[in-house]
């Protein structure tokens, strides 16, 4: 017999009650009951019979209060759990996770479990999410990407560009070069690129840059214009971004961000941040912020692509050095009229070495250099450059 209460339905008030078992059915006697409240009453006595196998017994967690819903609803509640797994035990085909509870107990089963459980979910996110990422991406229409590539035009045409500058014809002799030179080299006639120029500023700098929308719409900057010596520079530039388009680097990125909210959200029951995705997803493409090996992608496609449309690939690596530079020069700039600000500005020696130490952290989080840290001309993009260029120095069209 075990001791407990006894709650009735949809009610918190409780009564003093036992519960034992005669065979596969168990009994509930509920004591000092009114007249009328119990199903059954004898002697002011209420009885609870019914199937065992019909109790719902809630799971086992260390020596809390322990759950049995009865056959009519009612609940029976006992701090003697070890009782009522005996009882659990001795019912053949009654399902408990007396296992999780013997577990549960031991310190070293649940440094065990923690120790697997941060692995699985390290696991899940170094290699797990990206994989799922990259399937879903790849499995989306590329309808989708037009969407949602006009959806992030319009925000980065609002918070990050302006109307360019360049000459209508030098606008028309790129795109009819791209239409004629570089469309036919894609052999996915479903995307439709489209060129767009525009005006980019940073702290009054203007910026070199070139970015593509799942979308195709490929986006090249005044500067960026403006800095190339010729036309290879900017082809092989255009050749990179569509290959991000045709990998779909963008819809990859938008699906991990995507994934990963929502599991930021069951976890932690948070459902803001969900109209955010578009808005983090075209500051990442003004901000080239693709994984080394997204890059490294875009520049195979774009080399392949190099040598049927007779471009040196050296020219690649020309221009990118030359934003490089230009950012490291920017950069140098910006520290010397700091320095110069400090000197001018401050004087006690304390505040000018703490006031300094600001604003050489300010400079950092916004300059050019910090904006083109993520594209950078790494050495093995250059000797990957090298590779390609041989071949085309051979004549060849396809190098291995």
């Amino acid at each position: 017999m075990i001791k407990g209460n006894w709650y009735p339905i949809d009610s918190s008030k409780r009564y003093d009650a036992t519960l034992s078992l005669s065979g596969k059915n168990y009994r509930v006697n509920v004591l000092d009951l009114e007249q009328g409240e119990g199903e059954q009453t004898v002697d002011n006595r209420s009885l609870h019979t019914g199937k065992w196998s019909e109790v719902r017994v809630s799971n086992r967690l260390g020596q809390t209060e322990r759950k049995l819903t009865l056959a009519d609803g009612s609940v029976f509640a006992t701090l003697d759990n070890d009782a009522v797994d005996a009882i659990i035990k001795d019912q053949a085909g009654f399902k408990t996770d007396l296992w999780v509870h013997k577990h549960e107990s031991k310190l070293s089963s649940v440094l065990v479990m923690l120790a697997l459980t941060i692995g699985f979910v390290s696991a899940f996110f170094k290699w797990g999410l990206p994989w799922t990422s990259h399937a879903v991406a790849h499995a989306l229409p590329q309808k989708t990407g037009e969407v949602i590539g006009k959806q992030s035009l319009e925000f980065i045409d609002k918070y990050f560009l302006e109307s360019t500058e360049i000459s209508q014809s030098e606008q028309d002799k790129i795109k009819k070069r791209f239409e004629t030179r570089l469309k036919p080299l894609d052999e996915h006639k479903d995307i439709n690129y489209t060129i767009h120029f525009r005006k980019m500023e940073m702290g009054g700098v203007s910026v070199p840059n070139a970015f593509a929308l799942p979308s195709g719409d490929l986006v090249l900057t005044d500067k960026f214009v403006q800095m190339s010596e010729n036309d290879d520079e900017i082809d092989s530039v255009l050749l990179h971004e569509m290959g991000h388009v045709v990998h779909r680097h963008s819809l990859e990125m938008l699906t991990q961000s995507s994934l990963t909210t929502m599991i930021v959200m069951l976890a932690l029951g948070n459902p803001d941040g969900t109209g955010e995705l578009v808005t983090g997803l075209g500051t990442a493409l003004v901000s080239n912020h693709y994984s080394r090996e997204k890059e490294t992608e875009a520049d195979a496609f774009a080399f392949k692509k190099m040598l049927k449309g007779g471009i040196n690939p050296q020219a690649f690596v020309n221009i990118l050095s030359r934003m490089e530079a230009y950012a490291n020069d920017e950069m140098t700039d910006d520290r010397q009229e700091s320095d110069k600000s400090n000197e001018a500005n401050h004087q006690d020696a304390q505040n000018h070495e703490d006031q300094h130490n600001e604003n050489a952290d300010d400079d950092q989080d916004g300059s050019v250099t910090d904006f083109f840290s993520t594209h950078p001309s790494t050495q093995a993009r250059i000797d990957m450059a090298k590779k390609y260029g041989a071949c085309y120095q051979q004549g060849l069209t396809v190098c291995e």
